[in-house]
């Protein structure tokens, strides 16, 4: 559920969970699985994805690799009703350390039960730099900064150059669990100009059986619109590493505050690869 809160906006709260899957575990700190095969047969680590839950992880893709995340969303509130579709992220590897991300939520529909209304997105540009190493200070700890393109339809547009940075981290934790979690600020713009947003997440990880985990986590955004209190929403999910280079997903969850939808689910994959003439 990356909806447009603003569109990228997210502060405080949490605890989580359970499980997270094997191509998200090592982002959550756990033990690393095996390595996958990315054209002429190269042996490449764990492949780990930003989805399904809101938290980024810490790792980026490496160099020479893609790698495509997308899903659907469907969301309730009241009589209102959301779809997003397909939330996609290209992830593209500059070197060991840097990353550029290319992305957005793609088409969205919507209905307050009267009127609907449907459009596209604005489109996303950002950078993930990974900062340090567990193995080091004791923390996986990147920086996403990040703005939005307005390139939206009427209705799902900011109409500005909208920022976010985005800081990530991770470690690990004992009997093979894993603690990550984001800080993000943005500043996002309305008819009345500029407004901040921040967020706070935190997912606790750990390995499930042949590939698949769950996860559980706690996020706190906002505020969604000028003037308005922050949301808070609590999640949880599935995800299938196949052949260590395509993952499938499912996540769900519910607001617990007034000011975070009643709840939401949705499915998705992500599928990795060489660039062309990377070796």
């Amino acid at each position: 559920m990356r909806a447009w809160y603003g569109q990228l906006g997210r502060a405080v709260v949490v605890v989580g969970v359970m499980c997270v899957p094997v191509s998200v575990a090592r982002a959550q700190g756990t033990a690393a699985a095996p390595t996958a095969a990315v054209g002429g047969g190269e042996k490449l680590p764990e492949m780990v994805t930003d989805r399904p839950d809101f938290t980024e992880s810490s790792e980026v893709v490496g160099r020479g690799i893609f790698q495509f995340e997308s899903g659907w969303t469907y969301e309730a509130d009241g009589a209102a009703r959301r779809q997003t579709m397909p939330a996609g992220l290209l992830r593209l590897g500059a070197s060991r350390r840097v990353e550029l991300r290319l992305g957005g939520d793609g088409f969205l529909s919507q209905t307050d039960g009267v009127v609907r209304q449907s459009g596209h997105s604005d489109f996303e540009i950002g950078v993930k730099v990974r900062l340090f190493d567990e193995s080091a200070v004791g923390l996986d700890m990147a920086i996403i900064p990040m703005f939005s393109v307005p390139t939206g339809s009427a209705g799902f547009t900011s109409g500005a150059y909208d920022p976010t940075l985005k800081l990530t981290f991770a470690r690990s934790l004992p009997a093979g669990f894993g603690l990550s979690g984001n800080v993000n600020v943005s500043s996002v713009s309305d008819e009345l100009g500029r407004f901040g947003q921040r967020a706070f997440c935190l997912t606790v990880g750990h390995d499930l059986v042949a590939g698949w985990g769950g996860f559980l986590e706690a996020y706190r955004f906002g505020p969604i619109e000028r003037g308005a209190q922050s949301g808070v929403t609590i999640d949880w999910g599935a995800s299938h590493l196949i052949a260590g280079n395509v993952q499938f997903d499912v996540v769900a969850g519910r607001g617990v505050s007034a000011e975070a939808p009643d709840w939401f689910a949705g499915i998705g994959f992500s599928v990795r690869g060489r660039l062309l003439g990377r070796r």
